[in-house]
């Protein structure tokens, strides 16, 4: 047995660790820490939603300017027609139309003003100026034209006897102011709507606008429409309205007029018998009295008139034209 000294064992021991630390001995190297690549995917950082863009406003459609509008285009004498005021500007109390030197109050309907306004017989055929106010600014402003009413003419000859009744002026007088005191009465508002109808079955005789001379008279128009029947037969409202008058009268016998607002009324002449009162209101259609040859007249009839603002105009043009606003 070799016996081997301390001495000489360490010698050997550094010797072969000085050979292994030589030799990059990498079993010895201290372990490398290594990062492990990420196996899911990465969130994407949340994307900011843009505004949306705004819808550029509409630019407010313009209101026309007030105008005037006419229901006839050219409307005759002895006819009538609507002004309307087309749109009107706000907040307005109180508008007139003026034609022929007369101020005629409107009255508001849904999207305008409007009046009712006669042509007289006697009025010129020609242009005329219209014109919408309110107070003293003039709203809206427009031209008239009327034409001619193609009257017919007839000279007829009767007793001195048949016709006392004229001989009595200051009666003949005091019937004109009251019926003119009834018709310039203003209801604001229109009590009827849609045409009329005819008051009475019967034959038209002489018709409205027909220029009469009596024994060498001067020529006067006829003013209303005659519908001839036997006496008794019933008289009923061309249209609704109220009772503004009833009564006997000096050249038109027993009388009634019916006020339907606007400043329209209608008359019912000659009766033998008066079925209503002053301030009763009636419908369309309902009896007012019966037909007569009450007052200046040569037989039973219905003399029927329509009246507008005291003017005389034809009551038939109201059972043919439109007549709402």
């Amino acid at each position: 047995m070799v016996l081997v000294r301390p001495a000489l064992f360490a010698f050997w021991l550094l010797t072969v660790l000085a050979a292994v630390a030589a030799c990059g001995g990498s079993d010895a190297a201290a372990p490398s820490l290594t990062t492990a690549p990420a196996t899911g995917t990465a969130t994407p950082p949340p994307t900011a939603t843009p505004a949306p863009t705004p819808e550029p406003t509409p630019a407010p459609t313009p209101t026309p300017p007030p105008s005037l509008d006419f229901s006839a285009s050219q409307p005759r004498q002895g006819g009538f027609l609507f002004a309307r005021l087309l749109y009107p500007p706000p907040g307005l109390a109180d508008v007139t139309i003026d034609f022929n030197g007369v101020s005629h109050p409107m009255l508001p309907a849904a999207d305008r003003w409007f009046a009712v306004i006669g042509l007289d017989i006697y009025l010129g055929v020609g242009d005329y100026p219209i014109s919408a106010k309110s107070g003293d600014t003039v709203l809206a402003a427009g031209t008239l034209s009327v034409s001619d009413g193609g009257f017919q003419y007839e000279s007829i000859e009767l007793p001195p006897s048949s016709i006392d009744l004229l001989t009595d002026q200051n009666a003949v007088n005091n019937e004109r102011a009251t019926l003119a005191q009834v018709f310039s009465r203003f209801t604001p508002e229109r009590r009827w709507s849609g045409a009329w109808i005819l008051p009475a079955p019967g034959a038209f005789t002489d018709g409205f606008g027909l220029m009469r001379s009596i024994n060498g008279a001067p020529y006067y128009p006829h003013t209303g429409t005659d519908i001839a029947n036997e006496k008794g037969t019933p008289v009923a409202a061309a249209a609704t309205g109220v009772v503004a008058l009833a009564r006997p009268m000096y050249l038109y016998g027993n009388v009634v007029i019916i006020d339907h607002g606007a400043g329209v009324f209608s008359g019912y002449n000659h009766l033998d018998s008066i079925a209503v009162t002053e301030g009763q209101a009636v419908t369309i259609g309902d009896l007012v009295g019966f037909m007569g040859e009450t007052g200046f007249v040569s037989g039973p009839h219905l003399h029927w008139e329509a009246i507008i603002g005291g003017v005389r105009v034809d009551a038939l043009l109201f059972t043919q034209q439109p007549l709402d606003p």
